[in-house]
């Protein structure tokens, strides 16, 4: 993370069960209030695009405010186990079902030394927090981190310090979290309480190198590539089966960064930050957009300046070149706005309109699954986050539910779709509804997920499917709330705005009513 601006980046400034979801939730309906409107949606079940990398579905911790502690660990709390980490919070970032965890930041990477972190607590190191500021005792470090994301489920993310640390010491951590035998930080890691390997695949080479308002000295692209290529080596050396990530920034940077590390790395990074005006609404979507444009763009540099597999890597690099093409990784992505809480305003409260925003970005990974290979929201809790915590309760903000429904019920297979519909007043012709629609695996299921981002009109949508036949009844997954500016506050953690209905249409229906400012994942069956 970056607190220079927000945008494009933070440079540029601008499957939870059901069970759960719904025995958390108020009932009601709020559809009846509001003027109608029209959209046809055409879904061909037999245009596969691509496939959807489950690691779209990815978070991401930073030693940042009360991310960390007094987020996901308070080793003084009576609501913690004997690890330290909240036993609520746990729960609630577990019905997430996130793939992917990122850690440990962020711009914080450019001042972490993991050595830091391991060994006896008693015995860590207090370091002055020199990008956010504070002391960190280092009580959670490399071994906490992945006891908690085995706990969640979900696959490290390691992010490496290239600003004030060495290849020498990214060598060291993967060796510590991924060797076998007898080597030094591998029986070290064994000496400190694990003896099975951690086996991370993903690693992060630096993060946000560009930025010039960080501890940073890599903001020339040709050294980032000199130096990325020294801790390349040295890390695939260790493990040979790690996949890495490359920064990336504008168009300028890009150009360099592909044509230089694509033979060895597997994702270049970007970090899209949307936001919306005061008073108006609609502009957040209009933000959404300009991140999708950034994610066309990525694309098609990626396309032109690397090829899709490598004819040649030379044996004596003693390691295997990339396989497969470059995709994006979208390691921080989310919603930014001015005005909040806590450390550098980054503690936010997320109104039902942003909920909209969530599904509109998770609409756009799944059109553009060809590219994204993986995505991880920033952050977890209380930063820029889905949970906010005190002392006594965890609160699920509104973005949380629009999260957990997409990981629970989108399809693995990314087909075509398209609408037709009116268009969001103030903004550049955006459409009022957003749509994406997939299949299972076994093309048995299909799922359209739809976003009416109207906070005035019901929207009659026509549904049209080709390249298949459906079969049985529809069924209907709808979140909404009273309004576009409702909250979930931790000043009243019993009440929850948001509503999650399920319902279901017949089996030859070609029509649904969509609630004014609501989310709709429906789904069918399909005959092969």
């Amino acid at each position: 993370m970056n607190s220079a601006s927000k945008g494009f980046s933070r440079r540029h400034f601008m499957k939870m069960s059901t069970g759960l979801m719904a025995g958390s939730l108020i009932t009601g309906n709020f559809s009846g209030l509001f003027s109608e409107g029209q959209a046809t949606v055409t879904v061909n079940a037999a245009r596969v695009t691509a496939d959807i990398s489950p690691l779209i579905y990815g978070q991401f911790i930073e030693h940042l405010g009360r991310a960390i502690y007094g987020g996901i660990y308070d080793e003084n709390s009576p609501l913690s186990d004997k690890n330290g980490f909240r036993k609520d919070v746990l729960e609630k970032v577990q019905a997430l079902h996130t793939p992917l965890m990122r850690y440990p930041g962020g711009t914080v990477t450019k001042i972490y030394h993991w050595k830091d972190g391991i060994g006896p607590k008693a015995e860590r190191p207090v370091r002055r927090n020199l990008i956010w500021g504070g002391e960190d005792n280092n009580h959670v470090g490399t071994d906490e981190f992945m006891t908690w994301s085995n706990q969640l489920n979900a696959a490290p993310f390691l992010t490496v310090n290239m600003s004030t640390g060495t290849a020498e010491e990214a060598s060291d951590w993967v060796e510590y979290c991924n060797a076998s035998g007898d080597t030094y930080y591998a029986a070290l890691r064994r000496k400190n309480g694990h003896a099975a390997p951690y086996n991370v695949k993903y690693w992060g080479l630096g993060n946000e190198e560009a930025a010039k308002e960080d501890a940073g000295v890599l903001q020339d692209p040709a050294d980032y590539v000199k130096k990325a290529w020294y801790y390349a080596k040295l890390m695939k050396l260790q493990d040979p089966g790690i996949e890495l990530i490359m920064v990336g920034d504008d168009e300028h940077w890009n150009k360099t960064i592909l044509e230089g590390l694509h033979p060895i790395c597997n994702y270049i990074s970007l970090h899209l930050y949307a936001g919306s005006q005061p008073g108006k609404t609609n502009s957040l979507f209009s933000s959404v957009a300009k991140m999708e444009e950034k994610v066309i763009s990525t694309a098609a540099q990626i396309k032109a300046l690397t090829p899709a597999t490598l004819d040649t890597f030379s044996k004596w690099y003693r390691f295997p070149g990339r396989k497969g093409p470059v995709k994006i990784a979208l390691d921080e992505w989310g919603i930014w706005e001015s005005g909040g809480k806590g450390a550098y305003g980054l503690e936010q409260t997320y109104n039902w309109n942003h909920a909209l925003g969530v599904a509109s970005f998770l609409n756009m990974f799944q059109r553009h699954a060809d590219v994204i290979g993986m995505a991880t929201w920033a952050q977890t809790v209380n930063v820029l986050a889905p949970l906010m915590t005190d002392e006594k309760t965890v609160v699920c903000q509104t973005i949380y539910y629009p999260m957990a429904l997409y990981r629970q019920l989108c399809g693995s297979r990314s087909v075509l779709s398209t609408v037709n519909c009116g268009v969001l007043p103030d903004t550049e012709q955006l459409p009022q509804l957003d749509v994406a629609s997939s299949i299972d695996d076994a093309g048995k299921v299909l799922t359209i997920a739809l976003v009416n981002r109207s906070a005035t009109e019901n929207i009659d949508v026509q549904l049209k499917v080709e390249g298949a036949k459906t079969r049985g009844q529809w069924t209907v997954h709808e979140l909404n709330a009273p309004s576009m500016d409702a909250v979930n506050t931790l000043q009243e953690p019993g009440k929850n705005v948001v509503e999650h209905r399920t319902r279901t249409l017949p089996a030859d229906t070609r029509r649904y009513a969509m609630p004014a400012h609501s989310i709709a994942i429906l789904q069918v069956g399909l005959l092969n």
